[in-house]
């Protein structure tokens, strides 16, 4: 019974900076400070590098493929011409919440879109040896204390 209340208590306090729903997100200052904005040619070279970091991410389209991987997340891509290399693209896995598939799926899937920027934490799955960003949004507002919001 201990260890059934000991596993239980470990899970909940594991998860319970997780967000699961569609709510803004809230940087502090100090935070958001920090956050620096890469192209998904720069970032997909050296991913794990910036592992725990919030970061902006640059990128044209959405890979058409979602996977449900585990429940209430969703796994995709995104992507980005190289520049200079005709017809080359680099791409970034992804991993949204489920709260937040719908207004990723706006994102195009076609190479022509135009560039968006993207804010994601650069995570590991130590099980699974996978390396990702946890989508949090594509809209930044900050208020005059420099605290940022970000929506879809």
């Amino acid at each position: 019974m201990k260890r059934i209340s000991l596993v239980l208590i470990a899970t909940l306090i594991g998860t319970a900076g997780v967000t699961f729903s569609a709510k803004p997100v809230r940087y502090p200052a100090k935070v958001w400070s920090a956050v620096q904005t890469y192209d998904v040619v720069t970032l997909s070279k050296n991913l794990d590098a910036h592992t725990r970091e919030l970061v902006g991410v640059k990128c044209n389209f959405r890979g058409k493929d979602i996977r449900h991987m585990k429940p209430n997340w969703y796994e995709s891509s995104i992507w980005q011409p190289i520049p200079g290399e005709s017809g080359k693209f680099a791409h970034i896995s992804v991993m949204v919440a489920k709260p937040d598939l719908d207004a990723f799926k706006s994102i195009p899937t076609n190479s022509g879109g135009t560039e968006i920027t993207l804010y994601g934490r650069v995570e590991y799955d130590i099980p699974s040896n996978f390396r990702f960003l946890r989508l949090v949004g594509r809209n930044v507002t900050t208020d005059a204390a420099g605290n940022a919001t970000v929506t879809w």
